[in-house]
């Protein structure tokens, strides 16, 4: 009776230890990350430039809807304050949420302060004078397509998460004086992708000097 138990446990273990063990499962994508954003179409970077003229235009009159029809419908877009792209640090805004933009008044994290490293808390309209539109990129602003002529301290890292998107960037150049070139450069960058065939914006990234 003992020796039929025992055998009864070996082949049971046995069998248990041959089973093999189904893969962990896969993390679900997140919303404007690389991942999601390589899935997407090849965009015309004529198409590009032409819907970023509009959105910095509406940027301009702070008409967020907009925008908003050029937003992504599913991965939204994301605000970064500097050069460098977080996905899990800065504001990512959906296409329903953009038009209230300005009635908006809660206070949100969107990212550190450069040199302090302390939280960048804001509501969307005190982000939007600071960070969207510190100054007017529709007078007198570089237009560049995938060539980002703003240089900085910050690593510029939106052509890695967005590999398949369009960077139009609208630089203003640093003010010239006899001592040299001041470090009030600014530059604003929109990243678009395709969604059937449509330029969609999924980023909005303001970029200036940093420490």
């Amino acid at each position: 009776m003992i020796r039929a138990v025992t055998l009864l446990v070996l082949l049971t273990s046995l069998i248990v230890g041959c089973t093999p063990k189904p893969p962990p499962p896969s993390p679900p994508p997140q919303a404007n990350t690389p991942a999601a954003s390589r899935a997407l179409q090849t965009l015309d970077p004529v198409v590009a430039r032409a819907a970023a003229l509009e959105v910095v235009e509406a940027l301009k009159r702070r008409d967020m809807a907009t925008v908003a029809r050029y937003a992504h419908p599913t991965m939204g877009v994301l605000f970064a304050p500097y050069a460098f792209v977080e996905p899990s640090e800065h504001q990512i805004w959906s296409v329903a949420a953009l038009p209230g933009w300005f009635q908006d008044a809660r206070v949100r994290v969107w990212g550190t302060e450069d040199g302090t490293g302390f939280p960048i808390e804001r509501t969307p309209a005190q982000y939007y004078e600071r960070f969207v539109f510190p100054r007017d990129f529709t007078i007198g602003a570089k237009i560049s397509v995938n060539d980002d002529q703003a240089k900085g301290n910050s690593i510029n890292n939106a052509p890695l998460l967005y590999p398949d998107g369009v960077r139009v960037e609208f630089y203003l150049p640093p003010t010239q004086t006899p001592e040299g070139p001041l470090p009030d450069w600014r530059a604003l960058r929109l990243v678009f992708v395709a969604v059937g065939g449509e330029p969609k914006l999924v980023a909005v990234v303001h970029d200036q000097w940093t420490i």
